[in-house]
């Protein structure tokens, strides 16, 4: 198993699209009547754990990213992001609208009138990549707000959503109620790392037991619509999450999720496509009660293997510019012509920095007799 210490975050991202591919997968079916009664329910409970586990590893990482420039910000995460997202709208409108049957698609993803309005309207499978560079700019502008004002202004946005005292369309109430687990995973990474590291098997069976217990506890009381209740049903999951994810990578078994974890966006963007041409075909076979208790996760591993197979031939053939931003559209902080060579180990796209020499430095150069030998002092 990889030794970083932080391998467990690539095993809650892995867990986390396995989730995604899993949830979409059980939709498909449902819609085709492949899916068992007990398997929908199962999927909509797991609800409270995909995304934002996975808003939370997003956060982890993004205090080096928000400390940057706003120029640097914009390019490497809102520009790469919105790129990604606008491509793959458009990728996703193109396939559905001429290769896919409107009874395969309950996202209605042909519809012109989605594609007009994808700007202010991210689409039901791409609005994550809209989520991640809106999230960055508004992380960016809340730098100087102090971390429990955002916590707790963020965690009020979460709880009124999650009751539905708020009311926006699906994918911005989805991203109203996750902000709160990116801006958690930014503030609260030292505790979230210690939470990591105290892992144990049973505290994983512990924390497993407190979600199915909240889970039907909210059902039972009814409590759901209260305004908080679905914070505090993601909170828990969230918990057996990072319980869990930092546990099983300790473990061989552990590895494919860790590996995963580090090639999630070629899966985001490719597996839906994969998912709709298998659903085109497969909605006309007769599946038995036993076989679609299992077969979302057959599928889900397939529509995994088949979305990174189709990166990797894409990425051979030269097709890079469907997973990366073109250079061509690469931010250019000066001319080329002004720029150094770069050192050793040094990107040639980064333009080198040059730091005037201090004042007392430049001083301390003019006393120096001219036969001195050695270095210039630092």
């Amino acid at each position: 198993m990889p030794d970083s210490r932080l391998a467990w975050v690539d095993a809650a991202k892995g867990l986390s699209i396995l989730l995604v591919v899993v949830h979409h997968t059980v939709t498909y079916l449902q819609m085709a009547g492949l899916a068992p009664a007990a398997v929908v329910v199962g999927n909509e409970a797991l609800a409270s754990l995909r995304m934002p586990l996975f808003f939370l590893a997003a956060g982890l990482f993004v205090a080096g990213p928000l400390a940057a420039p706003w120029r640097s910000l914009l390019h490497k995460r809102v520009a790469f992001f919105l790129y990604l997202y606008l491509l793959w709208t458009l990728i996703r409108f193109t396939f559905f609208a001429t290769l896919v049957p409107p009874a395969v698609d309950p996202n209605d993803s042909a519809n012109p009138e989605s594609l007009i309005w994808a700007l202010l309207l991210p689409g039901p499978s791409m609005w994550f990549l809209y989520a991640l560079a809106l999230f960055s700019v508004i992380g960016k502008l809340a730098r100087r707000v102090p971390a429990a004002v955002q916590l707790g202004l963020s965690g009020v946005l979460s709880a009124l959503t999650g009751a539905g005292l708020l009311e926006f369309d699906s994918r911005w109430a989805y991203m109203a109620r996750f902000l709160f687990f990116f801006l958690l995973g930014w503030h609260a990474k030292v505790l979230i790392e210690r939470l990591a590291r105290s892992t144990s098997l049973l505290k994983v069976v512990a924390a497993a037991g407190a979600c199915v217990l909240c889970a039907v506890g909210a059902v039972a009381l009814q409590a759901r619509p209260l305004p908080g209740v679905a914070l505090a049903l993601n909170c828990v999951a969230v918990v057996f999450g990072v319980l869990f994810t930092a546990w099983i990578c300790r473990y061989r078994i552990g590895l494919p999720l860790v590996q995963l974890g580090q090639q999630t966006l070629p899966v985001y963007l490719v597996h839906m496509l994969w998912l709709a041409a298998i659903m085109t075909g497969l909605r006309h076979v007769e599946v038995s009660p036993v076989v679609g208790y299992v077969l979302p996760i057959v599928l889900a591993v397939l529509l995994v293997a088949l979305s990174l197979l189709t990166h990797r031939v894409l990425v051979v053939l030269g097709a890079t510019a469907l997973f990366a931003l073109p250079s061509a559209l690469a931010a250019r902080t000066r001319s080329p012509r002004h720029r150094m060579p770069a050192q050793r180990g040094e990107s040639s796209r980064q333009p080198a920095v040059v730091r005037e020499p201090a004042p007392a430095l430049i001083a301390a150069r003019h006393r120096r007799p001219e036969s001195s030998p050695g270095r210039p002092g630092r």
